[in-house]
């Protein structure tokens, strides 16, 4: 059910938007960013992490570069230090989206799920349906054990996004959880149809009364 969160791809456009228009420098094929992102491409994460050492004076406390590091302290599995990052971010633009649905993914990592679910409400009330915050908000409550909140949560998520496994999933264990057998059944049946291996259902079924 877990979602590992989530943003790779948003992130990927972001940053290289940024660094085709030449945020660190006069040569927009040469400067931190786009060498920073040229080696995440590569998966080289710490590299791309010590790169941004290398920014402009006026990019080394800017909110994007918070952002990234954020984003690559977190792939790193420096968890408390991507929300240092990320919560610098949100101080320097408030109305940022993408920076309270990427402190999220750290916060749930650490288990912080309180944590989670303030952060979660915070990019909503900006971005009411985003679907980010919305899932890891359903996966906070899951975790916090208010299954009916999950559930009630994790349904709105499946009228936009029906096919979504991961959320059908997730909304068959909510229901599981409050001991609606049947109807979690009914669920997991509907992932399996489509995804006969998909590991959380099979489990989830296996247990159904």
């Amino acid at each position: 059910m877990k979602k590992e969160i989530l943003a790779a791809s948003v992130l990927a456009v972001l940053f290289l938007t940024l660094s085709s228009v030449g945020l660190a420098g006069d040569d927009p094929e040469d400067n931190a960013f786009s060498r920073s992102v040229a080696l995440e491409y590569k998966g080289k994460y710490k590299e791309a992490l010590e790169e941004l050492a290398q920014v402009s004076p006026d990019l080394k406390f800017a909110y994007v570069t918070h952002l990234r590091r954020g984003w690559l302290n977190y792939n790193l599995g420096k968890y408390t230090d991507a929300i240092t990052e990320y919560t610098s971010a949100i101080a320097k633009e408030r109305g940022s989206v993408e920076a309270q649905v990427g402190i999220i993914a750290p916060q749930l990592a650490l288990r912080r799920w309180v944590d989670a679910e303030k952060s979660a409400k915070a990019a909503l009330k900006l971005d009411p349906k985003n679907y980010l915050a919305q899932s890891k908000l359903a996966y906070a409550y899951f975790n916090l054990t208010r299954f009916h909140e999950s559930e009630k949560l994790y349904l709105d998520i499946l009228k936009r996004y029906p096919s979504d496994l991961e959320m059908r999933s997730g909304y068959a264990w909510s229901l599981f959880k409050q001991g609606k057998y049947q109807e979690a059944k009914k669920e997991f049946r509907k992932v399996l149809a489509v995804a006969p291996k998909y590991a959380t259902a099979l489990q989830g079924i296996k247990l159904c009364p």
